[in-house]
């Protein structure tokens, strides 16, 4: 017999994720929940389907989430763990945040009653101001979330109908089709999800030797998620920044490439104790993401992007594929690394992010827009970056989200995945 579990499967931002209560998964140890995330999203599968399943069969749907209340004195309203679902493996990874799934934690916590739906601010989130764009009278409560994986927190207005989040606006996000309300989050110091701060390795920027091309400048930068970032220029590919996910995907010595690079600076930032224990098991943390100047580029949906209406141009792989937009947790180090002096990142914009343009006499943690584009669109946020050389630090991050639920109801998870019996227990495939 199957067991029902609840569940809910919702879109945050460009990905979806099945959403789980925390008390109604008390029941089940570890690789319990574990197999009852496989089941949810199909995994397994060789094909690269998730025909059985909820999943997508890409890294951005392919996620779950489990959400309860949050610790006492952590500062949060409701606390959650993100869960980072492998498409052909039977492989869970609770190690790392999704910025786009986090947009749905605090309207799911407010529609399953985690935290008190009305009208009135409480602290830490008392006094803000709505979100940009929103109604100063629109009902609406703030939450303050804490990931458990990452130890990071973020606030956020969610709109109210009654009682339930209101998911109606006129807000679009590139990468979504129409339009949903407005969700206003903001990152508190947002550095450091694996404890070594906003730069993990100490140095603003700093080299990987590849066999083939030989030094290549980097820049490692944690937040959000950690991500190496690396000049498409300095990979002689400087066109491939503006391609589309399927030809960077064809292009195996550039995968190849990049996928070195992120086992180096896995190694480095001591998620991983060698490049072949980072490229197996370590596929999450960090990403990688090509970056180049601000260019003229046509998107997946035909769209023209110009040159001016960006900072940066960016192409992060995850998992292995190129995103088919850009992870929030990966756009979030971007913009950070954008502020940052002396980044690759930061080099590429010109200066004309930089947290203290000598020009202006403006002072360091001024917040500064970013706008980052990527294959689907624009992502813009606001960054607040402070320090100098090793030291920076990211006090706030702010970027607007849509979310909606899809549908709500129960998971149907077989008997013989709880009993550790899968038909992928065996290591073949039925």
């Amino acid at each position: 017999m199957d067991r029902a579990v609840p569940a809910s499967f919702w879109r945050g931002g460009t990905s979806r994720a099945v959403l789980f209560r925390e008390d109604d998964l008390s029941e089940f140890g570890p690789e319990q929940v574990e197999a009852i995330i496989l089941a949810s999203l199909g995994s397994p599968d060789p094909d690269g389907r998730q025909i059985d399943g909820l999943g997508g069969g890409i890294s951005s749907l392919s996620k779950a989430a489990v959400v309860g209340p949050a610790p006492t004195g952590s500062g949060a309203d409701v606390a959650f763990r993100f869960a980072q679902v492998e498409v052909a493996e039977p492989w869970v990874d609770f190690t790392g945040n999704c910025g786009n799934i986090s947009a749905a934690v605090a309207p799911f916590a407010v529609n399953e009653g985690l935290v008190p739906a009305g009208d009135s601010p409480r602290q830490p989130g008392e006094g803000r101001d709505p979100a940009p764009g929103a109604s100063a009278d629109r009902a609406g409560v703030d939450v303050v979330v804490l990931s458990l994986n990452t130890g990071q927190r973020f606030a956020t207005r969610v709109p109210l109908r009654g009682d339930r989040y209101d998911p109606a606006g006129d807000f679009a996000i590139d990468g979504v089709p129409g339009t949903g309300a407005r969700l206003h989050l903001e990152y508190l110091d947002a550095g450091g999800s694996i404890g070594r701060g906003a730069l993990p390795t100490g140095q603003v920027r700093e080299v990987v030797e590849l066999p083939d091309l030989g030094a290549v400048p980097v820049s490692v930068v944690d937040v959000g998620n950690p991500a190496v970032f690396v000049a498409a220029t300095a990979l002689d590919v400087p066109a491939a920044v503006a391609a589309s996910p399927a030809a960077l995907d064809a292009d195996e010595v550039l995968q190849g490439r990049l996928e070195r690079i992120r086992c180096e600076a896995a190694v480095r930032i001591g998620v991983a104790d060698s490049l072949s224990d980072a490229g197996r098991h370590h596929r999450t943390v960090p990403k990688v993401a090509l970056v180049g100047a601000p260019g003229a580029y046509r998107t997946t949906s035909g769209t023209e992007v110009a040159a001016a209406d960006v900072d940066l141009l960016v192409r992060l792989i995850s998992m292995g594929r190129t995103h088919r937009t850009l992870a929030m947790t990966g756009a979030m180090a971007c913009a950070a690394a954008a502020a940052m002096d002396g980044s690759v990142v930061a080099e590429l914009a010109g200066g004309s992010i930089s947290a203290t343009p000598p020009e202006t006499g403006e002072a360091a943690g001024t917040a500064r827009r970013v706008r980052l584009g990527h294959p689907a669109g624009i992502l813009a946020m606001e960054v607040t970056a402070e320090g100098a050389a090793g030291a920076w630090r990211v006090p706030s991050l702010v970027v607007d989200r849509t979310a909606r639920e899809i549908m709500r109801g129960t998971v149907q998870v077989p008997q013989a995945y709880l009993d550790g019996e899968a038909w992928f227990a065996s290591g073949s495939p039925p």
